[in-house]
């Protein structure tokens, strides 16, 4: 494995030249986005396609999402781009909004895990951007993890989950969004979100109007039309529990009446709910909380705790990516 280390703000060319050229090879390379780290490869080589499933321990019934370094590019790898497509595109790309409509048939079959569909996505981080346009290819990439285990949000997380599973790391430094991109599908007449992020349903709506939710989850073996869809997902190695805080003081509190080491790590919002035990503390903003979150999640599993005990998020507007990603990674 080599690691490459870029500037974020004005990532060097010359430094990504080699990855570059790794990726229009067929090579595996990991690097930053603004949502996650992402393990990329040639998106229109069906080889290294199969290479990024092997590597995360991946289903094939999972697909990846393409990412492209704008509109234009995105359009010729579809083979309809609607209205809607032009219209979220124009106001969240570049960014983490990932639109799914009909695939070309220049994009293999197995970056959409069979399906006639494709997920495309314009980048804003700086490094990834600079890497497309060095690769000069799409680049498809999953979450540069294996497969069910916490997504990275740092350069160290890549090495740490696939050590040489991956040729290159391009590390930009922690990633700003920190959880995956929202996923909204535009093969019906009516947009649909596949999976929350950060790019809220009340903005999407401001822009296309209508967009209906995901009621019917795909069985387990079924092909996905979005990545995580999986019940379960971005989990820790150890067990994972949300809770209200009374109920997470309440626990930490028999466990002391009963004697016992509290082995337990607490992501939480004040310190205090946490006597006695490892605490993460949290911001109070969705956006925030987001940006931390896997970050603490690594953190905790490092330490060879028991478990890890998550305060319950907010039930309120903006706060649904945040829910989803620990509500999959309950175990």
């Amino acid at each position: 494995m080599k690691v490459v280390r870029v500037s974020r703000e004005e990532p060097e060319r010359e430094r990504l030249g080699e990855a570059g050229a790794a990726l229009r090879r067929g090579e595996l390379v990991a690097f930053p986005t603004e949502t996650v780290y992402g393990l990329g490869a040639n998106a229109l080589d069906a080889d290294a396609i199969a290479k990024i499933y092997a590597a995360k321990g991946r289903p094939a019934n999972n697909p990846l999402i393409v990412h492209v370094v704008d509109e234009a590019q995105a359009r010729g790898l579809a083979a309809r781009w609607p209205e809607a497509a032009e219209q979220l595109a124009a106001a969240f790309w570049p960014g983490p909004l990932t639109l799914v409509v009909e695939r070309a048939e220049v994009v293999p079959e197995t970056v959409s895990a069979g399906m006639g569909t494709v997920g495309l996505r314009v980048p804003a981080h700086p490094v990834a951007r600079m890497l497309l346009e060095v690769a000069g290819v799409p680049v498809a990439a999953p979450s540069a993890n294996l497969y069910t285990q916490t997504s990275p949000t740092r350069a160290e997380h890549v090495v740490k989950s696939l050590g040489a599973r991956v040729g290159w790391v391009v590390d930009g430094g922690a990633t700003d969004v920190g959880v995956e991109s929202t996923v909204v599908s535009l093969v019906g007449e009516v947009p649909v979100l596949l999976r929350p992020g950060m790019v809220s349903l009340e903005a999407l709506r401001e822009v296309v109007g209508e967009v209906q939710l995901c009621e019917e989850m795909p069985e387990d073996e079924a092909p996905r039309m979005s990545p995580g869809l999986a019940r379960k997902h971005y989990a820790p190695g150890v067990p994972l529990k949300v809770m209200a805080g009374e109920a997470l003081e309440d626990a930490l509190a028999e466990r002391r009446a009963a004697g016992g080491e509290a082995r337990v790590g607490c992501v939480v919002y004040s310190a205090l709910r946490c006597e006695g035990a490892v605490a993460v503390v949290m911001p109070r903003d969705p956006q925030g909380y987001a940006a931390g979150l896997y970050e603490a999640l690594h953190r905790l599993d490092r330490l060879g705790l028991e478990a890890i005990w998550v305060e319950a998020p907010p039930e309120q507007e903006g706060w649904e990516a945040v829910q989803d990603r620990l509500g999959r990674a309950i175990s």
